[in-house]
């Protein structure tokens, strides 16, 4: 592959990267509390709805350009790492990239987990106690929602680890040496 081809990949891999972090960043620090403030349950449950929507699909957009452009990128580093012995794990780029590998499939699980089970199950008692009128939330609304939270925080840290991993397999000084 030239490096052209490489740089190419690398940028859309990038763009890819930032578009998924930046917006479970944006989501956590600014749409959630803002959207909670505006008083009104039914307002901002519809709005967060729709978010959600919209959001999911530009996050399976970006998830799926990474991966392309990941896949894209490892045979010619497999080949740069094999360069150091029989295995992959002669070099440090080996032992990092899967790693990263093992973090992603635990991020993509966690983030799978709050986007299509527990949040949807989250809005649905938001919705059923907004519809109630009812002054409290239900103890089940209380428990998902720290449930939420707590997948919310696991997927961005585990997203923070997959983004440093790359960093350290784009280090090449650093990830194409002899273990």
């Amino acid at each position: 592959m030239s490096e052209t081809a490489l740089s190419i990949l690398i940028w859309l891999h990038v763009i890819g990267v930032a578009v998924w972090l930046g917006g479970q960043i944006i989501t956590a620090a600014a749409v959630i509390p803002t959207l909670r403030a505006a008083g009104d349950r039914e307002f901002w449950l519809s709005a967060l709805e729709g978010f959600t929507r919209r959001f999911g699909r530009i996050g399976i957009a970006a998830m799926v350009i990474i991966v392309v452009t990941g896949g894209a990128m490892i045979d010619p580093r497999l080949d740069q790492a094999e360069n150091f012995g029989a295995s992959i794990y002669d070099a440090r780029w080996g032992i990092i990239f899967v790693t990263k590998m093992g973090l992603w499939a635990a991020m993509i699980a966690v983030i799978g987990l709050h986007q299509f089970v527990f949040g949807p199950r989250q809005l649905e008692l938001a919705r059923q106690a907004a519809a109630a009128g009812a002054a409290g939330d239900s103890a089940e609304l209380v428990r998902v929602r720290r449930l939420t939270i707590m997948l919310s925080v696991v997927g961005l840290l585990l997203t923070l680890l997959v983004a440093g991993a790359g960093a350290f397999l784009g280090n090449h000084n650093f990830s194409m040496n002899a273990v």
